[in-house]
């Protein structure tokens, strides 16, 4: 622990000279994840499953980059909907399924490449890695990118969290994420932890405004709001997800699997 800072040290020392702090090197966004892929050099023809796709448009962008063929998988009826609607109005080619990870309608042994973002949090960590192995041909890689918590989550809030936004609380955890994708078969090939770069580049480039989800999470206190209602906690929740990436409570990690089966 970190000695106690006194008042002097505080306005006398700290807060009253201008010594340049550490700089970090610039934030990567969201695209990254679309170059970490293409560095893993997929070919034209081969099959990426998107598991958890929504509106498939990670799906369709990466038919378009890569000549793959696709399969967008989503558990959600609306996220199916919105899919073959965007799919239709891209002109591509990509397979819609309505499913979840934990049970893949798709032959063994089939599948080149599996794009998963934003997914693993929900599900059973043993039954989707397990599908995910099926699936992946010999050699063929999953990149996943996962929302981990970190040691400075406190548990009232990661209770509040996990259960406002559907998340299993071990899927959040480093250590049972990568024991359950080793017990599955998947060797770890990379793992990069992106903490809240993501957020800072949003927040460079204005596509999130941390200013407004800071703001939604206090008028829905002075409201009087009922956080006990789901509908408001997730709400609450979802505004205090990018917040909690800055301050370190989460930390948004990639990683690439390679099948050893």
């Amino acid at each position: 622990m970190a000695p106690k800072t006194s008042v002097d040290q505080l306005y006398g020392t700290f807060w009253a000279d201008e010594e340049p702090q550490p700089v970090a090197p610039p934030a990567r966004g969201t695209d990254w994840l679309f170059e970490a892929f293409a560095e893993l050099r997929p070919r034209p023809g081969q099959l990426v499953v998107d598991v958890g796709a929504r509106d498939a448009r990670h799906a369709i962008r990466l038919v378009q980059q890569h000549g793959l063929r696709a399969i967008a998988v989503d558990p959600v009826a609306r996220h199916v909907e919105l899919a073959r609607d965007a799919i239709a109005e891209a002109g591509v080619d990509v397979d819609v399924v309505q499913a979840g990870i934990e049970s893949l309608p798709i032959d063994d042994a089939v599948a080149d490449w599996i794009w998963c973002r934003d997914v693993l949090v929900h599900v059973d960590l043993a039954r989707g890695f397990a599908e995910c192995a099926r699936i992946l041909r010999p050699g063929g890689q999953m990149l996943a990118y996962v929302t981990c918590s970190t040691a400075s989550l406190e548990p009232r809030e990661a209770a509040w969290l996990f259960d406002a936004l559907a998340i299993v609380p071990e899927s959040t955890d480093t250590e049972a994420i990568e024991a359950r994708a080793a017990d599955a078969g998947l060797k770890l090939t990379a793992k990069t932890e992106l903490g809240g770069e993501w957020r800072e580049h949003m927040l460079e480039d204005g596509t999130w405004s941390a200013n407004d989800d800071l703001a939604e999470l206090s008028r829905l206190r002075r409201s009087g709001a009922d956080f006990g209602d789901p509908r408001v906690a997730a709400e609450a929740a979802g505004a205090a997800w990018g917040i909690y990436q800055l301050l370190g409570k989460t930390c948004p990690t990639v990683y690439v699997w390679t099948s050893s089966t």
